[in-house]
């Protein structure tokens, strides 16, 4: 993780092949287990809105889908809407760069700020590695 507020940086090297780990970004029944109990919601196109919603089918963040390369990376705005208010968090880039052992999974938080999505963008990295074996 970088210490520059407006970019954080998470890294997990896992023994999953990169296409295991797309599944587990972008599956809804996958991401849900680890995700804060939320599941994306998209047709995973540029443009498109992608919501993060809850079991009663609630929306918890929003955003816009900017950049889809399957398997290898995704990124799109992040606006929670927690406590009754929608919030711009910046914007989540999820990389997969394959490695030797399975492959490296890279979560990039740029003009986020608070304690609050510093550590829960750590705690889904973190999750990612338990999921999918910590290379």
């Amino acid at each position: 993780m970088t210490d520059e507020a407006t970019e954080r940086v998470y890294r997990v090297e896992v023994t999953a092949p990169p296409e295991r780990a797309w599944d587990a970004l972008t599956d809804p029944d996958t991401v849900r287990g680890y995700y804060f109990d939320t599941a994306p919601r998209t047709d995973w196109r540029a443009g498109s809105v992608i919501d993060y919603v809850d079991a009663d089918g609630a929306v918890l963040m929003t955003g816009e889908v900017l950049d889809v390369d399957p398997p290898r990376t995704f990124s799109h705005t992040f606006r929670p809407r927690w406590n009754g208010t929608e919030e711009d968090q910046g914007t989540l880039t999820w990389t997969i760069d394959p490695t030797p052992a399975g492959c490296t999974i890279t979560l990039v938080h740029a003009g986020g700020h608070g304690t609050e999505t510093a550590v829960g963008s750590a705690r889904l990295v973190d999750a990612l590695g338990d999921l999918l074996g910590r290379a």
